[in-house]
């Protein structure tokens, strides 16, 4: 079984842009916010679109920076969708860029305040540091 190899978590310069704007209106960082929006990601139907190589990449972010002391639980995450969709696990690093970057979209599009944000408690994962 094929495991993340990432260090750094690319993301597209319109993604990081919207991102820039959800902290500005949220005051939530960008990695607790790519937390949710990757957990939205993976409950939407379909495949994510893969960053292509022709895209621009607006930042990178640290994958522990990302996913803090939570790292196992996400990848494992992205290795069941995986299964459950029938994709090969040898794919992952390309699965879980696209979720990241599809889940900071999805998040983007539809939080337009902190009142859209689910609050902060011990049964939200993401919401921790």
């Amino acid at each position: 079984m094929s495991e993340l190899t990432l260090q750094r978590i690319p993301f597209t310069v319109d993604v990081d842009n919207r991102l820039r704007q959800l902290k500005a209106r949220t005051g939530i960082t960008p990695n607790i916010l790519c937390r949710m929006g990757f957990c939205m990601s993976l409950e939407e139907p379909g495949i994510p679109m893969m960053i292509s190589e022709e895209e621009e990449i607006g930042r990178e972010i640290n994958r522990y920076t990302l996913l803090g002391k939570y790292d196992t639980l996400f990848v494992a995450l992205v290795k069941t969708w995986m299964q459950k969709s029938n994709i090969s696990q040898t794919k992952i690093d390309e699965f879980f860029v696209a979720h990241m970057n599809q889940g900071a979209d999805l998040i983007a599009s539809r939080a337009k305040g902190i009142a859209d944000i689910p609050p902060d408690n011990k049964n939200n994962l993401y919401m921790i540091d």
